[in-house]
């Protein structure tokens, strides 16, 4: 597997401005968000993750030529459950925020939805 220098730079800058906006968005207090649409809060970690895997599997599938797609599916998955793990603990130390187990699957859920779209 080569390295792509030039595409790393350009499609790796997305993943890691993205990666710090959750880690942000993260730190701020929950907010209580309306219960016309039950488990909105998973759709939101869906949706957000969707983006986050699609933004990570272009970045990966162009710095690193002749990876496959179960590959490509893999890394993205591997990824964003450690860092759907790592923002769930960094939840613990900000007020009114929990460690939720749902939510680190929802982070997967669309972390895989974002390849399956990216694809």
């Amino acid at each position: 597997m080569q390295i792509n220098k030039t595409g790393f730079f350009i499609f790796w800058t997305p993943v890691i401005l993205y990666a710090g906006f959750i880690f942000y968005m993260s730190s701020l207090p929950s907010m209580t968000l309306p219960v016309r649409f039950p488990h909105i809060d998973k759709i939101i970690h869906i949706a957000e993750y969707a983006l986050f895997g699609f933004l990570l599997a272009r970045a990966v599938k162009y710095s690193f030529s002749g990876l496959n797609n179960r590959r490509l599916y893999f890394i993205v998955l591997l990824s964003t459950f450690l860092y759907g793990v790592s923002d769930e603990v960094h939840q613990l130390f900000v007020a009114t925020r929990v460690f939720s187990g749902w939510d680190i699957l929802a982070d997967v859920i669309g972390g895989l939805l974002g390849v399956y779209l990216f694809l």
